[in-house]
């Protein structure tokens, strides 16, 4: 008599979501496959040029606290920067110039480290640690693990930007837009609530990207080798982002509120 021995079943393992293969698109001889150092080292570059420039931004807008004059004023300078040595617009255009490529730089370089971080592992979207449900995740991991979702907020927050007070464009423009008249458009703008609101939201988003992202730009570079650094990095950078975002979130306040009109 044969007896068959029962042993507990074994549960099915996890499907996952397998990752196609992607295809190589082979690159011209001049244009090698960059590594990973390499990548991580453009968007330390470009991060630090985009934490630079927001910082400039923020001086700049805040000079709508001292009224329509010198606001409209600095604008013009922004304009007219190099004359009569340079052509009107040159400088600012240039800096439009610089942004951009720095702009296709930090996007190309994320996408590609994505794409190889999801090859290696195998899967559409990484799988992470399941961790216990009495820990808590601090903020700075929060902040790291936002990456890409503040990064694309404040990518399409860059775009109604410039559709609304650099070309004017309807329907991201208030009705009131007028070229030349950055104080009375900038005020038309923040009076919408909506854009108000997404104006903050946006500024949030900012503030966790460079709460992570500045660290990465020194580690990137080899300058956050040992714990004391790290933390002192740590520590400006969330000062940083907390000044750039409350700077920056007080002019919609102002303008709901009739401080600035």
């Amino acid at each position: 008599m044969n007896t068959v021995s029962s042993s507990p079943a074994t549960p099915a393992p996890a499907r996952r979501r397998l990752l196609p293969e992607l295809p190589r698109i082979p690159l011209p001889a001049a244009l090698p496959e960059l590594s990973s150092t390499d990548l991580k080292l453009g968007m330390a570059g470009s991060g630090a040029v985009f934490s630079g420039y927001v910082l400039v931004h923020m001086l700049g807008n805040l000079k709508v606290y001292q009224g329509e004059e010198k606001f409209n004023a600095y604008a013009e300078f922004l304009r007219t920067a190099g004359a009569p040595v340079l052509p009107r617009g040159t400088v600012l255009w240039a800096a439009r110039a610089a942004l951009t490529a720095s702009l296709v730089v930090h996007v190309g370089a994320a996408g590609m480290l994505t794409a190889r971080a999801w090859r290696a592992n195998g899967t559409l979207l990484p799988r992470r640690p399941r961790r216990p449900r009495e820990r808590r995740r601090s903020p700075w991991e929060v902040a790291r693990r936002s990456m890409r979702s503040t990064g694309g907020v404040l990518g399409l927050f860059t775009a109604f930007h410039v559709l609304d007070l650099t070309t004017g464009t309807r329907p991201a423009a208030s009705r009131d837009f007028a070229h030349g008249s950055a104080y009375a458009n900038l005020v038309a703008s923040l009076s919408r609530p909506p854009v108000a609101v997404a104006y903050a939201v946006s500024m949030a988003a900012l503030a966790a990207h460079l709460v992570h992202g500045i660290p990465e730009i020194a580690n990137d570079v080899g300058a956050g080798s040992d714990r004391r650094t790290r933390r002192r990095l740590r520590i400006g950078a969330n000062a940083f982002g907390a000044a750039v975002a409350v700077g920056n979130t007080t002019i919609p306040v102002a303008v709901l509120t009739r401080a600035v009109r």
